[in-house]
C-alpha cells in the first residue's frame, strides 16, 4: 500500500486524520505505534519528536496532524471536499484552540500515566484550559456546519477523547448535538475509541 498512517488507536491527533481518510475514501495501512508514552524511537518511524500521527507516502514522510491532511488533500482531493485549506480566520482559530485543547489533554492523560501528580498546579492550569476551550467552541458551535467536514472531524476526535478519559465535565449541548450528528455516519463510530 502506498501509504501508512503511524497512529495510535486512541489518539485524537491520529483520528481526525484516519476520519478524512475515511472521507475520501483514501485507503492507507494503519501501523499501531504502540505506547505513545514509550522512549523506542523506532516505534514511531520517523518522526523525529516520537509522536504521532505519521504519514509515510511513498519515500516521503509527513509529520503533524493538520500538515498531514492538507498534504492529502493538495495529493489526492484537489476538490478540498471537507475543507482542510481553508483560510478562514474562524475556522483556524477553532481548530488552534482544538489542538491546544487536545495537547493539555495529552499532557494530562501522559502525566497520569506516568505518575506524576496532576493535582499540581501545572496539570491545573490544564485542566482549566481544557473547559475554557470547550467553552469558547461551545459560544462559536455555529461554525461547525451540518455536512461532516475537517472541522467536525476535530470535534468529534476531541469530544470522543475527552469523553473516554473523563477528565473534565462535556456540558456543552451544542457541541454534543454536532458530535451526535456525525457519530451517526458509520465511518465516524467505526472509529471511536474504545
Amino acid at each position: 500500500m502506498d501509504l501508512q498512517l503511524i497512529y495510535t488507536p486512541r489518539s485524537h491527533f491520529s483520528r481526525k486524520v484516519r476520519l478524512l481518510l475515511d472521507g475520501l475514501g483514501i485507503e492507507a495501512a494503519l501501523v499501531d505505534a504502540g505506547n505513545a508514552a514509550a522512549l523506542d524511537p523506532a516505534l514511531f518511524g520517523p518522526n523525529p519528536l516520537m509522536k504521532v500521527p505519521t504519514l509515510l507516502d511513498g519515500g516521503r514522510a509527513v509529520f503533524e496532524s493538520d500538515h498531514i491532511a492538507a498534504h492529502l488533500v493538495r495529493t489526492r482531493d484537489p476538490g478540498d471536499r471537507f475543507g482542510v485549506l481553508t483560510a478562514d480566520v474562524d475556522a483556524l482559530n477553532a481548530r488552534a484552540v482544538m489542538n491546544g485543547a487536545m495537547g493539555a489533554e495529552v499532557e494530562l492523560v501522559l502525566g497520569a500515566r506516568s505518575g506524576f501528580d496532576t493535582a499540581h498546579p501545572r496539570f491545573d492550569k490544564m485542566r482549566t484550559a481544557l473547559v475554557a476551550a470547550l467553552d469558547w467552541l461551545e459560544q462559536r458551535h455555529g461554525l461547525f456546519g451540518d455536512a461532516p467536514d475537517y472541522l467536525g472531524f476535530h470535534l468529534v476526535s476531541l469530544w470522543d477523547h475527552v469523553a473516554l478519559y473523563d477528565l473534565v465535565p462535556l456540558e456543552h449541548p451544542r457541541l454534543r448535538a454536532r458530535v451526535e450528528r456525525l457519530s451517526a455516519l458509520p465511518f465516524v463510530a467505526a472509529s471511536k475509541p474504545r
